[in-house]
């Protein structure tokens, strides 16, 4: 079933500070057109606390900028198409995602290793260290592969159908 999609007068506002502010998550596979439909999120600390609104775009480059003191900023550019209404399902895998996976597959390892670690952690302390630094990383991959299968295999593909906005009311 396709989603209508309403023509925009103007863009949404997008932007965080430090993982406070508006940005878009829950990104559908890419249509035949080269645009997908996403969600643009309240979060908190990179994390998703409200939806604000969905939306049929194209995802533009993104460009990373070195600023001072080793800190970095990255921009991504978008050409919002459409709005759609907001959808249960793809809301609910954004907040089980972000809340559920990736926490449990980047520190459920080193939190099941720390509370099994005093005979561990004295008789082989190396180890414990580099497992204890080395699982987050290689829970990091495992999420930045299933971001990338996500985006090519198991999104849903969305179609569009476009509609008109309800007219303007005249006063008598």
């Amino acid at each position: 079933m396709p989603d209508k999609v309403t023509p925009l007068r103007t863009a949404p506002r997008l932007g965080t500070f430090n993982g406070f502010g508006r940005t878009m998550l829950g990104k559908t596979r890419v249509d035949a057109d080269g645009a997908c439909f996403a969600t643009r999120w309240f979060t908190m600390v990179m994390l998703p606390i409200w939806p604000l609104g969905r939306y049929y775009l194209k995802e533009g480059e993104t460009v990373h900028v070195d600023g001072r003191r080793g800190a970095s900023s990255s921009t991504t550019e978008y050409a919002f198409l459409g709005q759609a209404e907001l959808r249960g399902s793809e809301i609910l895998r954004t907040y089980l995602f972000c809340w559920v996976v990736v926490p449990v597959v980047i520190l459920g390892p080193v939190t099941v290793m720390c509370i099994n670690d005093k005979g561990f952690s004295r008789d082989h302390g190396l180890l414990f260290i580099a497992l204890l630094f080395g699982l987050p990383i290689v829970g990091m991959i495992v999420v930045a592969w299933l971001l990338v299968l996500h985006a090519k295999v198991l999104a849903p593909l969305r179609e569009p159908q476009w509609v008109e906005s309800a007219p303007a009311r005249r006063r008598a």
